[in-house]
């Protein structure tokens, strides 16, 4: 039986425009939404609303998996990401236009997030723990995979479940486009 066979349960599904409801985290995925959990229900789930993510206070929510963004009308956040953290990797923020993601694990472990993806733009990102000033890490150009874009960013991070992580992503020198966020 589910009691003991460990099956899936349904979960809140948090959407772009701020709506929730509670469906199979599968069908949350595909119908777009960010899967907040088994077992998670909306009245206790704060979605963020869309036109969102400009700003840390107002975050997409990123689930597993790939996270579309465009930072093209986005604006400037203050305080850019100090680049001491990932000094050679040409993280060269300056008043770059940034979009904002919240992360909430689910589990311990070593999680990637990249911005690798064939036909995006030169990015940038920083990686917060628990808040929007608690920066941990940063990258501007890993050194790994292929087949992507020239120049994309990654951060491995040892995240730990029931934790909030704020990714910021950004381009370099200012630079501005679509991508991809890929949380693994």
């Amino acid at each position: 039986d589910c009691a003991t066979a460990n099956c899936p349960s349904p979960g809140a599904c948090c959407f772009i425009d701020g709506s929730c409801d509670v469906m199979m985290a599968t069908k949350c995925i595909t119908a777009g939404g960010g899967f907040e959990g088994n077992d998670t229900d909306c009245e206790t789930t704060e979605c963020p609303v869309s036109g969102a993510g400009d700003e840390c206070s107002s975050a997409m929510i990123a689930s597993y998996g790939g996270n579309e963004f465009e930072t093209d009308t986005a604006t400037p956040s203050d305080n850019p990401p100090d680049d001491s953290q990932c000094v050679g990797t040409y993280l060269d923020w300056g008043n770059s236009p940034d979009i904002w993601f919240r992360f909430d694990a689910k589990k311990s472990g070593t999680v990637q997030f990249t911005t690798w993806d064939a036909s995006s733009y030169d990015t940038s990102m920083a990686l917060y723990e628990s808040s929007c000033d608690n920066q941990v890490a940063c990258n501007g150009d890993s050194n790994s995979g292929s087949g992507c874009q020239d120049y994309f960013s990654a951060i491995d991070y040892n995240v730990e479940s029931g934790s909030t992580y704020y990714i910021r992503i950004g381009g370099w020198e200012g630079g501005t486009g679509d991508g991809t966020l890929t949380i693994e």
